[in-house]
C-alpha cells in the first residue's frame, strides 16, 4: 500500500484555510478587500462577540449573478486574474480567490448578492463548512452581503486559540481604521453588538478622513508629503515635534492602495527625524505610495500584508527625502524640554531625549576597570558632600573613601516606583480629584481595551469614566502624578496593555503598569537642580525603600573608590 495518497478535498480545503484565515479580523479583511475591488462606495461591517459569534459585510458594489456567486465559492475562482502576467501586475487587494470558499469551509456562511442594474431577483446561499445546503432568492437590492457565523466550528484546535472578544474586536477595529486610511472616498461603518463604533462618510479630502480616524487632535498637527521620482510617487501627512507616539503604530503605509508592514518604509521615516524626535518617540504618519504594478511584488504572504520591492533602497530614499523636505528647518533641533521642576521634584512626562553616550559606561572600561553598581549607601552627615550636577543628567558626591555618582532620571523614577508601590499594596494608590475633569478621545480599536480596565485603574489612582462614542472622562488622578499629562499616560498604558494577546487582569501585570506610572513621575535628564533641589533628591532615596536599579533594571547609583581611582593614576599599585 503506497504511503503517499491523496488529501480528502474536505481537509485540502482546511488546511487552505489556516493559511488565510487566522483569527475573525482575517475574515473581516479578506470580505471588505473584496468590497473595494467591486467598486462599493458604501461598507457596513456588523460584528457580535469580537467576531466569535458573527459577521456580517454588506456592500454596495457590483455584486454577482447566481452563477458568478456559486463559482466564486470554488477554490482559485476569481475575476482579478486573467493571465499568467497579471500575476505580476496585480493592481487589485484580492486576487488569489481563496478567501471565499476558505472562509466557507470554517464557518456557517449565508452570501446574498444581487448585480448592479439586473432586473433578476437577488441570490441567496448558505453554507456549512464548504458545503452549499440551500439556494434561494433574497431580498438584497443591490451589492453583496454575507454573514458569517459560528467561526471555526468544525476546527475546534483553531478556536481554542481565540482570544477574549474586546482582543478580537480591537484587532478587528484597527483593521478598520487602517483601510478607512486608505481608501478616503469609501464610507465605512463598524458595529459591535449593536453600538456604531465607527462612522465615515465618504471624503474628498484626504486630511479630513485622518481627522475622522486618528482624531482632530492628531489632525492638527500634520503637514501634507509629496515626493516624485520617475514612475514613484509620494503622498500623504506626516507630524512636526510637537506630537508622537510610543509606538510605530502611529505609522501608516499604504502602496497601490495595499495597506503593507514594511520595515523598509518604517526606517526611512525615523532617518527623516533623526534629532528631531524624544528617544524611543515615533511620529504620526500616513503615506501612500504609487508605483508600477510591476515593481512591487505582493504576493509574498497568504495574508497578503507584505510586499517585496524591486528597489527597495530607491523607496527608502524617497520616503525619507521627501519626509525630511516636509520637516525643513525643524530638521536638528530636538524640542526645548520643560525645565521648571516642581518643588517637591515632581510632574512631567518622561523626557526620552536623554544624552546618548559613545558606548554603555557599563560596558566601557576606565583605564581598564568599570566602576560598580551598587546599593546605595547614603548617610547625610558632615562627611558626605554634594560636589554638583554633571550634563544636567549626573550627580556628583563624595564621601571619605568614595565617589558616589547617581542618575538622577533613573533614581527619581525608582523612588516614584516605590512609592506607588507601597501604596498600591496597601490598599490603593492615593488620587485626588481633578478641579475640571479632563476629556480625551482614543481610537476605537482602543476603547474596548481601556472599558475593560476602568474599575481596576482606580485602583491605581486613575478614576475614568466612559462619555459615550470614543470619549473618556478622567475624573481623579494618582496625588504622585500632580502635573502630569494623564492623557498621555493613559495612552502608553492601553498600548502596554493591547502588546498582550490576553487582557489579563490588572493585579498580574501591576509592575509594568506601575513602571509607566513612574516614568511619569521623576526628574528627567536635562534638568538643571540646585543644591536645594539634589538634597531633596537624596532625601527621598534615604526614605524610600530604594535600589540601586530603575525598575526597567538601569544602573542608578554608581561607587567609585578612592582607592580604585589612585590605580587609575598609578599612585598605588
Amino acid at each position: 500500500m503506497s504511503r503517499i495518497r491523496k488529501l480528502p478535498e474536505s481537509l485540502i480545503s482546511k488546511i487552505a484555510a489556516g493559511e488565510v484565515i487566522e483569527r475573525p479580523f482575517s475574515v473581516i479583511k479578506e470580505l471588505v478587500e473584496n468590497s473595494i475591488d467591486a467598486g462599493a462606495s458604501l461598507i457596513d461591517v456588523d460584528v457580535e462577540d469580537g467576531g466569535r459569534k458573527r459577521m456580517t459585510i454588506l456592500d454596495d458594489g457590483l455584486g454577482m449573478s447566481q452563477e458568478e456567486a456559486l463559482l466564486a465559492l470554488e477554490r482559485h475562482a476569481t475575476s482579478k486574474l486573467q493571465s499568467e502576467e497579471d500575476l505580476f501586475r496585480i493592481q487589485t487587494l484580492g486576487f488569489r480567490g481563496e478567501a471565499v470558499p476558505s472562509i466557507a469551509a470554517v464557518s456557517h456562511m449565508t452570501l446574498e448578492t444581487q448585480s448592479r442594474g439586473s432586473e433578476e431577483p437577488a441570490t441567496k446561499i448558505e453554507i456549512q463548512g464548504g458545503e452549499i445546503k440551500k439556494t434561494g432568492l433574497s431580498s438584497l437590492p443591490q451589492g453583496t452581503r454575507i454573514t458569517i457565523e459560528n467561526l471555526f466550528f468544525n476546527t475546534p484546535a483553531r478556536l481554542k486559540f481565540l482570544k477574549s472578544k474586546e482582543t478580537e474586536f480591537s484587532h478587528i477595529a484597527a483593521w478598520i481604521e487602517s483601510i478607512a486610511l486608505s481608501r478616503s472616498d469609501v464610507g465605512f461603518t463598524l458595529k459591535h453588538n449593536g453600538k456604531t463604533e465607527i462612522k465615515t462618510a465618504p471624503r474628498t479630502e484626504v486630511k479630513e478622513r485622518i481627522g475622522d480616524i486618528l482624531g482632530r487632535d492628531v489632525a492638527e498637527y500634520l503637514h501634507p508629503v509629496s515626493a516624485n521620482r520617475g514612475q514613484l510617487r509620494l503622498a500623504g501627512y506626516v507630524s512636526d515635534h510637537r506630537i508622537g507616539s510610543t509606538s510605530a503604530k502611529s505609522l501608516y503605509f499604504f502602496v497601490n492602495g495595499r495597506i503593507v508592514r514594511d520595515r523598509t518604509l518604517q526606517h526611512a521615516v525615523l532617518a527623516a527625524y533623526e534629532n528631531l524626535l524624544m528617544k524611543h518617540r515615533y511620529p504620526w504618519a500616513v503615506l501612500y505610495l504609487t508605483v508600477p504594478p510591476e515593481f512591487v511584488d505582493v504576493n509574498v504572504h497568504p495574508t497578503k500584508s507584505e510586499v517585496r520591492f524591486a528597489n527597495s533602497s530607491l523607496m527608502h530614499e524617497l520616503v525619507r527625502e521627501g519626509v525630511r523636505a516636509v520637516l525643513g528647518a525643524d530638521r536638528g533641533r530636538v524640542p526645548a524640554v520643560d525645565g521648571e521642576l516642581k518643588a517637591r521634584l515632581g510632574g512631567g512626562a518622561e523626557d526620552l531625549s536623554e544624552p546618548r553616550a559613545e558606548s554603555d559606561p557599563m560596558t566601557r572600561p576606565v583605564f581598564g576597570r568599570v566602576p560598580q553598581a551598587t546599593e546605595p549607601s547614603l548617610a547625610f552627615s558632615s562627611q558626605f558632600r554634594i560636589l554638583g550636577q554633571v550634563h544636567s543628567t549626573y550627580l556628583i558626591c563624595e564621601t571619605p573613601d568614595k565617589l558616589i555618582l547617581i542618575d538622577q532620571h533613573a533614581a527619581h523614577e525608582r523612588i516614584g516606583f516605590e512609592k506607588l508601590k507601597k501604596q498600591y499594596e496597601d490598599g490603593g494608590i492615593h488620587k485626588q480629584q481633578l478641579l475640571i475633569p479632563q476629556n480625551f478621545d482614543l481610537l476605537p480599536s482602543q476603547c474596548e481595551i481601556l472599558k475593560k480596565y476602568l474599575e481596576d485603574l482606580t485602583r491605581v489612582g486613575l478614576e475614568i469614566e466612559f462619555f459615550g462614542g470614543n470619549t473618556f472622562i478622567v475624573r481623579s488622578t494618582p496625588s504622585l502624578l500632580d502635573g502630569t499629562d494623564i492623557v498621555e499616560l493613559v495612552r502608553e498604558l492601553i498600548e502596554s496593555l493591547e502588546s498582550f494577546e490576553k487582557l489579563t487582569p490588572l493585579d498580574e501585570r501591576i509592575h509594568e503598569v506601575l513602571e509607566r506610572m513612574a516614568c511619569h513621575r521623576q526628574v528627567r535628564a536635562g534638568d538643571r537642580l540646585s543644591n536645594v533641589e539634589i538634597e531633596a533628591l537624596l532625601a527621598e532615596m534615604q526614605s524610600t525603600k530604594f535600589a540601586g536599579q530603575c525598575p526597567h533594571g538601569r544602573p542608578s547609583v554608581l561607587e567609585v573608590p578612592f582607592n580604585e581611582m589612585e590605580k587609575w593614576f598609578k599612585r598605588r599599585l
